[in-house]
């Protein structure tokens, strides 16, 4: 089976090794310091979640935030600060992140917290392809009911 896919967008090099030797066991782990990286990826289908820093380098965490959002609303985005306040973890709620954490933290709440927000994600995508199919399988009757129907 393959791997669900981490993006971590962070500027602490240790932290980003940390992380990577702790999540590479479960999950494949990409890594960068540049909003505008993260965001080409999210672009292009890669993360399944992004563990996103507020302070970064050029853009900051929550105008990476809300890039994300137009590419992909239903990605499940982490946040994670060294700055912590209630102020700044409600903005980022409200732009769509689907948490919070203050460094430093606990890592097994750090992993509680991503499968957590994986299996939401894999729940919301399922139930878009479930309609999908529903839809589909609507159309084709649709279709094939008006082929043979007598007139």
């Amino acid at each position: 089976m393959q791997k669900e896919v981490i993006l971590v967008v962070e500027d602490d090099k240790n932290l980003v090794i940390t992380l990577k030797s702790i999540l590479e066991e479960q999950f494949e782990v990409r890594t960068t310091v540049w909003g505008t990286v993260a965001l080409e990826d999210v672009k292009n289908g890669i993360p399944d979640l992004v563990l996103l820093d507020i302070m970064l380098p050029g853009m900051n965490g929550m105008q990476v935030l809300e890039g994300m959002q137009k590419y992909d609303p239903k990605l499940p985005v982490l946040m994670i600060t060294g700055y912590g306040c209630a102020e700044t973890a409600a903005k980022a709620l409200r732009l769509g992140a689907a948490g919070y954490i203050n460094k430093p933290f606990d890592y097994e709440e750090l992993i509680q917290k991503i499968r957590y927000a994986l299996r939401s994600s894999r729940r919301v995508k399922r139930g878009k392809m479930f309609n999908r199919l529903k839809r589909m399988k609507h159309s084709v009757g649709d279709v094939t009911g008006s082929l043979f129907s007598k007139k």
